[in-house]
């Protein structure tokens, strides 16, 4: 395989950094991407070293996302073998079971709904989670049609299941690690907002909880965007969501152990419970309610 990081001229400034940086965290980033390359290259573009002068972010997200699938004992096909004509398809594909895999990296965006990544050392932020959920349903649209087409071009089986795979590692900082819960990514697909807990006045005790049903959102010109489309039919073909923020740096432990896979319930083809062994998993409750579940294993999955 040879190398990944290439000399000369370079489009991206985050590659030029990570390639050209000579501080710890550019050496460490530099070390697993190179690794992954050599590990996980087989699966995506061979000319990925080239596109990632122009866009590192997008062939991170790719490669990573197979490193961690191949560590969690996924059987990953190498993309010479999947014969796709002019090498339009799917980014990744997993076998036992069939799992087509379409990877993006969301991003701050342009004009009004624009994420705002203005920065000064020492300042105080707010941080409003619609503004990530926009983009995220954005993403999310835009892949969906494009699983669409490969379904109607016969590149995917109906009896395929598909996952959506969005990265954050091109976000401003203060878009990341956020805490908020339910996270972003369930936001962008099930009609969840804040979390409500009922307290009994008389005993002063918890009654109950719940999360705040919401199922619109609005962009800065007030036109809204729905965000429950795992519960109609718009998004059956999709399977599942799965989101990442991490980067090339901190990768020491298992690749993907921050992973949060979001199940659709109205699939045409569901992705079986524990197919992703490691992260967070949410899913929607025949009572209206959302389930979750940390899997701390980083293990072969086992189904329920």
């Amino acid at each position: 395989m040879t190398p990944f990081f290439q000399g000369g001229q370079v489009i991206d400034p985050i590659y030029r950094a990570l390639r050209d940086g000579v501080e710890e965290p550019h050496a460490e980033g530099r070390e697993y991407v190179e690794r992954i390359w050599n590990e996980c290259g087989i699966y995506v573009d061979e000319d990925a070293p080239e596109k990632a002068t122009r866009d590192l972010a997008a062939v991170f997200w790719e490669l990573h996302l197979a490193n961690a699938l191949k560590h969690s004992a996924k059987r990953l096909v190498p993309r010479r073998q999947l014969g796709f004509k002019n090498n339009k398809g799917p980014d990744l594909f997993a076998t036992s079971p069939d799992v087509w895999i379409e990877a993006v990296v969301v991003r701050s965006g342009s004009g009004s709904d624009a994420l705002d990544s203005a920065f000064h050392l020492g300042a105080v932020y707010d941080y409003h989670p619609d503004q990530l959920v926009l983009r995220m349903r954005s993403v999310i649209r835009d892949k969906a049609a494009k699983l669409q087409g490969y379904l109607d071009a016969g590149i995917i089986s109906p009896d395929q299941s598909t996952v959506i795979a969005v990265s954050g590692v091109d976000l401003p900082f203060r878009y990341k690690y956020t805490g908020v819960y339910p996270p972003e990514i369930v936001r962008a697909v099930f009609p969840a907002n804040h979390p409500v807990i009922e307290i009994n006045k008389r005993t002063l005790t918890r009654a109950g909880s719940y999360f705040e049903y919401r199922n619109t959102i609005h962009k800065a010109n007030g036109s809204p965007v729905s965000t429950d489309a795992f519960l109609d039919s718009s998004l059956r073909h999709v399977s599942a969501v799965l989101y990442d923020e991490g980067s090339w740096v901190g990768q020491r432990e298992h690749p993907g152990m921050n992973f949060t896979l979001v199940h659709n319930p109205n699939a045409v083809c569901p992705l079986p419970r524990g197919w992703y062994p490691s992260g967070r998993e949410f899913w929607w409750n025949n009572d209206h309610s959302i389930g979750s579940r940390r899997l701390e294993d980083h293990a072969l999955a086992t189904t329920e």
